[in-house]
């Protein structure tokens, strides 16, 4: 989708940002940029990371001066094909923020969190409690009111699964999201389709990044709350190496790191955090100083290596076997609701995985899907297992009856 003009040519007095936010997310960066006096105007081109990447791989690439996303492994691909000019002297503030391997070539601007985000009508007109922890999703309670996307369908969720993954382990995140499964209404297909069917009552509750959640919250119906151990999410600019402008694309980053540049996220309206403190007084300054004080930062190495496997692995435990998830564990939960008492055995049956944290870290194991006849044979083989174990799910709840 292309903002501003119609077409991809780009002109140079004109600064073109491909970018992964939605316009709505970038617009207090443009408005703030077109005021000053000495400005080109910026136009935005806003796609998926997977549509950005195909996009910069091609000659379009001359047409775009920077990028500006939260994605590094969108960052990491452009630079791994030498697609990045060089951005040397980015102050410590934003420095630190940046996996090593992108730094002299990226600077961070901002940066987000993950929480919940809540429709309150929805929650008071089914009687649920708010839900504020990854362990809350997996409540049978939230039957059919949750949302999430896939990590094969937005960075954005793929940055939260895994730091949910690296946080909690590997077995207890994936049995926290298979848990979850059995409650979703849907798997949306864009991040910010997640908050949007939120705000519009298709769901309840999801899990998401602030600054989508953020820019809706003026609506009373709606509450957001940081997840307890939330991983801070930078948010990434770039040059690029055919810019027409990397003056002028330079002056726009500095704007944004400037102080008045980073005023512009001091102001909720951008859902975002400065990368430098907020004043005492803000009421976001507690939550900016948690978030940049993560307890456990996230291991880009390892997102980056076993990216393919926990996109493929949440598709094929999830978002693939959404309805016999459903109904399986519904029959969980009727069972239980007769019992009276949980069902860990059953339970531990279906959210068991194919793969295991060993397997998940090593090298040897995830460059099997670099080949395309072994990575078919390894998702056939996941494939029979979440059927197997749901098949004996089933048969151990009507041994019970």
């Amino acid at each position: 989708m292309l903002n501003g003009m119609g077409n991809s040519y780009a002109k140079s007095d004109e600064l073109v940002i491909a970018t992964t936010f939605s316009p709505e997310a970038t617009q207090a960066i443009v408005t703030n940029w077109n005021a000053r006096a000495d400005a080109i105007p910026i136009r935005t081109i806003n796609r998926t990371s997977a549509s950005l990447e195909r996009l910069l791989d091609t000659e379009a690439l001359e047409n775009v001066d920077l990028i500006l996303t939260s994605s590094p492994m969108l960052m990491h691909h452009l630079q791994q094909h030498n697609r990045l000019s060089a951005l040397p002297e980015i102050p410590e503030y934003s420095q630190r923020l940046i996996p090593s391997s992108l730094r002299g070539s990226v600077a961070a601007v901002a940066f987000s969190g993950y929480g919940i985000l809540t429709n309150r009508k929805w929650m008071e007109q089914n009687q649920l409690p708010i839900p504020k922890t990854w362990d809350d999703l997996t409540n049978s309670q939230y039957q059919g009111s949750l949302l999430i996307s896939s990590p094969s369908r937005s960075d954005t969720y793929h940055l939260m699964i895994e730091s949910l993954l690296q946080q909690r382990g590997w077995e207890d995140g994936w049995h926290i999201l298979l848990g979850m499964s059995g409650n979703l209404a849907t798997v949306s297909s864009r991040s910010f389709g997640v908050a949007d069917k939120i705000k519009v009552g298709l769901g309840g509750a999801a899990p998401i990044i602030d600054n989508y959640a953020n820019v809706l919250l003026s609506d009373p119906e709606l509450e957001f709350h940081y997840l307890p151990d939330s991983a801070t999410s930078p948010t990434f600019i770039a040059i690029t190496r055919h810019s027409l402008t990397p003056e002028k694309s330079r002056q726009l980053i500095d704007f944004l790191l400037s102080e008045q540049g980073q005023k512009i996220f001091a102001d909720s309206s951008t859902g975002k955090y400065p990368v430098t403190p907020l004043e005492d007084n803000n009421p976001r300054k507690a939550q900016q100083s948690k978030l940049l004080d993560s307890p456990k930062p996230l291991d880009v190495h390892l997102v980056l290596q076993r990216q393919r496997l926990v996109q493929q692995l949440f598709d094929a435990a999830i978002t693939f076997r959404l309805t016999e998830s459903k109904d399986a564990w519904r029959a969980v939960y009727m069972a239980e609701a007769k019992l009276k008492r949980p069902l860990p055995d059953v339970r531990a049956l279906l959210t068991a995985m194919p793969v295991s944290a060993k397997e998940s870290e090593d090298p040897a194991y995830y460059s099997r899907f670099e080949d395309s006849r072994k990575a078919e044979e390894e998702y056939m083989r996941w494939q029979r297992f979440f059927q197997e174990q749901q098949r004996q799910a089933i048969s151990e709840l009507e041994a019970i009856k």
